[in-house]
């Protein structure tokens, strides 16, 4: 009997823990605390800081780029591209402009029309007048006129097209 008390005494959970297992408890849960705080302040310092600045354009081959500055998710990069619409005046020439394009040295300037006629009205940029922020264009149009000196001949004749609304796509030179 006094056996089966004795093991009773040994494996009986209604006994209160030694101080030596109270002690264990209380420094792993400092220990999980310190490391707790360790991961945070190692991920704060790693974690990119958002940038102050507006993202640069794209440029052709692009950067890897430094630093460790994120972007934000409503941050929004620069367009590399302009478009913009205008109208000819008397002499088939328009001019148009568009916002400034820093870092860009030279621009390839496309004018098109979207017209439903059988022959579009036909538009180029005026030599010279292409600059960062706009450029004048001129369009012509193509008539045909028959002329009879020694039979009938056709000829196209081309003039300059006043009051035609054109598109122009402007992109850096590549």
């Amino acid at each position: 009997m006094i056996a089966l008390l004795l093991a009773l005494q040994i494996v009986s959970p209604l006994e209160p823990p030694t101080p030596a297992a109270v002690d264990t408890t209380a420094r792993n849960a400092a220990a999980a605390a310190a490391t707790a705080a360790q991961q945070a302040a190692l991920a704060a310092a790693v974690a990119c800081k958002p940038g102050a600045t507006v993202p640069p354009m794209e440029i052709v081959g692009g950067s890897a780029g430094s630093g460790d500055a994120c972007r934000l998710d409503n941050a929004v990069q620069p367009r590399i591209s302009r478009t913009v619409t205008g109208t000819t005046v008397t002499g088939g020439s328009g001019a148009v402009t568009w916002p400034v394009m820093p870092s860009v040295p030279r621009l390839t300037v496309t004018p098109y029309v979207a017209a439903g006629a059988v022959q579009a009205p036909m538009c180029f940029p005026v030599a010279g007048s292409v600059t960062t922020t706009g450029a004048t264009i001129k369009c012509f149009t193509s008539q045909s006129v028959t002329v009879s000196l020694l039979g009938a001949v056709v000829a196209p004749v081309t003039t300059a097209a006043a009051g035609v609304t054109f598109d122009v796509l402007a992109l850096p030179t590549s």
